[in-house]
């Protein structure tokens, strides 16, 4: 992504932009999923507010995954398995966005030196350092996870374990969607590019409907305990209030690379939040 115009504030007016939009192309244009593919950008931007349902479709369909294969697989295996499906869902456009983000917080220089290096297709070592430890610490906390909820008592094919891993994969996918809304609702643009549309006059309403939409995820605290829950759900939070503060102040705001940065690190911190919950 390159600037294609200067920095501006993102407009706070919510009343300029629609509450509710057609969910499918928010699922075309964040998943390679063949829904919606066809649907414009200004389609995609109305339906913004509903983006943790995009976590329900990926988190459902690795989370399915995890249920077969919960009693049959080793816990590395599994781990690494279901991991490369929920970010393969995605296309790695976000993992693109960690990479520059990455790439952009390493490089020494003012505001215009790390927007002009983040928009650079070259991947140095700040951005490779980034998707590594990220996925890595990923990865090994939902190997954790598939161990913990393998030592369930009745930790058999589709029983409570299988289950209880399902469960975390969902409440992982649609946690690591909510830093959206506050980078969304909060945040100002850092350059006028395709991420500025998506903050554009995004306000509270918007933030709070897409929390509704995310909000049955709690749910999953039925066969995780309530603990884990809380903690993902405060992780991704965490996540969101430290991309914002850092974003405002090295970056001059957010952009498109710092949205999808924030969907990676969220996924990773909560499913560490989630493994930690477990452990407690």
């Amino acid at each position: 992504m390159t600037p294609e115009s200067p920095a501006r504030p993102s407009a706070r007016a919510g009343g300029r932009r629609s509450l509710l939009g057609d969910p499918r192309a928010l699922v075309g244009f964040f998943s390679r999923l063949p829904v919606g593919s066809s649907a414009s950008l200004e389609g995609v931007v109305a339906a913004f507010p509903l983006v943790p349902l995009v976590g329900w479709t990926t988190g459902l369909l690795a989370g399915a995954v995890a249920l077969a294969l919960g009693s049959t697989l080793p816990a590395a295996p599994l781990a690494a398995l279901v991991l490369a499906l929920a970010v393969g869902l995605t296309g790695f456009n976000q993992t693109d966005g960690l990479l520059d983000l990455g790439d952009g917080l390493m490089v020494h220089g003012d505001t215009e030196k790390r927007l002009r290096v983040m928009h650079d297709h070259s991947a140095g070592v700040g951005a490779v350092s980034a998707v590594l430890f990220t996925y890595l610490l990923g990865f090994a906390a939902l190997a954790g996870i598939a161990a913990q909820t393998g030592a369930f008592p009745d930790a058999g094919f589709l029983g409570l374990g299988s289950r209880a891993l399902a469960a975390a994969v969902v409440l992982a996918e649609v946690s690591a969607r909510l830093p959206y809304l506050l980078l969304a609702w909060l945040g100002r643009s850092s350059h006028g590019g395709l991420g500025s549309q998506f903050l554009e006059g995004f306000g509270a309403r918007h933030a709070l409907v897409g929390l509704a939409a995310a909000a049955p995820v709690v749910l999953a605290g039925w066969w995780l305990g309530w603990l884990p829950v809380v903690l993902a759900a405060a992780a991704a939070f965490l996540v969101a209030v430290w991309l914002l503060r850092t974003a405002t102040r090295l970056l001059g705001g957010v952009g498109g690379d710092v949205l999808g940065a924030s969907q990676e690190l969220a996924r990773t911190a909560a499913l560490l939040a989630i493994s930690l919950g477990l452990a407690l």
